[in-house]
């Protein structure tokens, strides 16, 4: 008699860990996306966003806010307090600010900024999109009165950018940050 008890609550909780585990796996099925489909849906707003910023660049109007500095101490410097930028007005004309930590190899007389500064025309400017890596690489010279900069930035697909500096007269430094359209310009610090 006791056995029979025992028995049916035991068939009553079966019972109802199927029925839970029935609706759990149904509910499961019809909401959840699976694999491929996330994967797909992933590959697309990449793919989106690479063609966004593509024709950002390609406008040749847009601002990089240097958030990172990696000179060749290898000690990474965050530039909150210190914002750098390049702002292309057009793939002819820049304004760029960036500060700067290294060795300066040939002294440039007195006053001379210790940042990497130049306003004005760019040289060789060249753009160039790798659609499989969805990735864009920018080059370009800007010739100062004093100092020469062939600079080097790589733009992923999501805006991220990174910028390589070889100069005339310092070592060469890196930065890391993100690009916006013109009028979107934000510092970092401010």
């Amino acid at each position: 008699m006791i056995f029979d008890i025992i028995f049916e609550k035991l068939n009553a909780m079966k019972t109802r860990i199927l029925i839970c585990f029935l609706l759990f796996s149904f509910s499961q099925i019809a909401f959840s996306q699976s694999r491929s489909e996330r994967k797909t849906l992933k590959k697309e707003k990449e793919a989106k966003a690479y063609q966004q910023t593509k024709t950002l660049l390609d406008n040749g109007s847009f601002f990089f806010n240097a958030v990172w500095m990696y000179p060749r101490s290898g000690t990474q410097i965050n530039l909150i307090n210190n914002p750098g930028f390049i702002k292309f007005i057009s793939n002819e004309d820049i304004d760029m600010y960036l500060p700067y930590v290294g060795i300066v190899r040939i002294g440039g007389g007195l006053n001379q900024p210790a940042a990497i500064q130049h306003k004005g025309n760019t040289v060789s400017y060249k753009i160039d999109h790798d659609d499989a890596k969805g990735v864009s690489t920018i080059s370009f010279t800007a010739d100062g009165s004093l100092e020469r900069y062939d600079i080097t930035m790589t733009v992923s697909s999501s805006g991220h950018a990174s910028i390589f500096i070889n100069s005339t007269k310092r070592d060469g430094i890196r930065y890391s940050g993100e690009i916006t359209a013109l009028e979107d310009q934000v510092l970092t610090g401010h």
